[in-house]
């Protein structure tokens, strides 16, 4: 059993389509080696599933429909089938009962294979019986390297993302002359297709994040995008918090703060005053979307050396770049200038971060600096080896407040994000191409 979960638009319905092409195709790589039966295979939308009169006596419709899959298609009950049979269930958020109903299907029968998709509210009904048995793989908003390889049809070297993160990650400088060679083929290509790395980046920052924006018009991208947050607060929401109907404008209210405060953390105190929302009800609503994989907080390093930290309010960033741009734009700030573009870099570089520490098959947490006079503006920290990377993002950086960080934090080496040509490693301090960083 596997389960995809993570932000609405993201594709998840679309990796589904294509692996049910794949089984019928028999495309597949690895084991799957010829064309699946399409009576072997059912695709179901619980969405749409639980419109039908026949699950609403409180049954769970997931259940219910592999139950009648078995019974009607197959002339047998799930315990006793003895083909192989693969469930594609999307959205599987609308089935209340999903966890248990999927945790008894995979009991009950080794020959179903269950792929199981949702929003991220998916992720907080997995009971701990319902883990054991499943592979979970949260999903996140495009990649720079992934938007290039649908947009521009350009592909990076194999293996570009791992060794970026072993020079990240471990300090491993050896793979820098292989990827400042990585950094010039993939301007070769860029130019050879008489698009600009420039353009193509802004692109990605403004509309990328999600599938659909290399499709459409800024303008329909950014509705689509409107309707995205509308649907979370208004269907995730109360999957995962019990709010009343007037709570809804208050939560809409809270993403559009997030969107237009300046760089820096969110004085949750001051918010609430200026919002007119009681401070437990705010830091409920930011938890919640925190929750639905719409923002994430990044907290202030509990750094024993210096403990101005200890009462600091969190930062909170969006998922993906996109997402602020197209806030930002409804909100009247339709040109990219300096102070946007900055937001745009520390949000990219942010995200990018945070999605390291759930990708990297080693314990990672995220923090920012909250020192005032030379802070940098990420730390991200190995608690089990002990260790911190600064990184500081931004246009034209100098030294001066990554090599104040590093001796701070005890750190081997540190990590400026900006906007140079390659790669290069001087004083313990590896600078690097913003655009390339976003490949990780």
């Amino acid at each position: 059993m596997v389960i995809l979960y993570g932000l609405r638009g993201i594709g998840k319905s679309t990796i589904l389509y294509q692996a049910y092409d794949r089984l019928a195709k028999g495309s597949f790589e690895g084991s799957i080696k010829k064309p699946v039966p399409k009576e072997n295979m059912l695709y179901l939308s619980l969405d749409q599933v639980m419109l039908q009169p026949e699950y609403s006596e409180g049954k769970s419709p997931l259940y219910e429909a592999v139950k009648n899959f078995c019974s009607e298609i197959h002339n047998t009950t799930i315990e006793d089938l003895n083909e192989k049979l693969f469930i594609l269930v999307d959205e599987a958020q609308f089935d209340k009962k999903w966890a248990v109903a999927s945790k008894t299907i995979f009991d009950s029968s080794k020959n179903i294979f269950l792929v199981i998709t949702g929003s991220s509210a998916l992720a907080l009904n997995i009971d701990t019986d319902t883990a054991r048995r499943a592979i979970k793989e949260p999903l996140f908003p495009l990649n720079f390297m992934e938007y290039q390889l649908m947009s521009n049809n350009i592909f990076p070297p194999r293996g570009t993302a791992e060794s970026l993160k072993r020079l990240i990650l471990q300090n491993d400088i050896s793979m820098i002359p292989i990827l400042n060679k990585t950094i010039a083929k993939i301007k070769e290509d860029i130019a050879a297709k008489r698009k600009s790395l420039s353009g193509s980046l802004e692109d990605y920052l403004t509309m990328g994040g999600f599938p659909y924006g290399l499709i459409t018009s800024k303008e329909i991208a950014y509705r689509r995008i409107l309707d995205m947050i509308t649907r979370i607060v208004s269907q995730d929401v109360p999957t995962i918090n019990n709010y009343e109907m007037d709570v809804i404008p208050q939560i809409m209210r809270v993403i559009g703060a997030v969107a237009l405060k300046p760089s820096g953390e969110l004085p949750q105190t001051k918010l609430s005053e200026n919002l007119n929302i009681p401070l437990a009800k705010l830091n409920s609503i930011l938890d919640t979307l925190q929750k639905t994989h719409l923002i994430f907080s990044v907290k202030p390093h509990p750094s024993p050396l210096d403990r101005r930290g200890v009462n600091k309010a969190f930062k909170f960033y969006f998922m993906s770049p996109t997402l602020l741009s197209a806030l930002l734009y409804l909100n009247g700030k339709t040109t990219i200038t300096n102070d946007i573009k900055s937001l745009l870099w520390e949000n990219a570089v942010g995200s990018t971060l945070h999605k390291l520490c759930f990708t990297t098959g080693t314990l990672y947490n995220l923090f920012y600096d909250a020192r005032y006079e030379t802070n940098v503006d990420f730390i991200l920290e190995n608690p089990l080896a002990d260790q911190n990377v600064p990184i500081e993002v931004g246009l034209n950086k100098d030294t001066a407040q990554i090599k104040n960080a590093i001796e701070m934090y005890k750190a081997r080496y540190g990590v400026i994000v900006s906007d140079v040509q390659e790669i290069s490693y001087t004083d313990r301090i590896i600078t690097m191409p913003f655009w390339f960083f976003l490949y990780l």
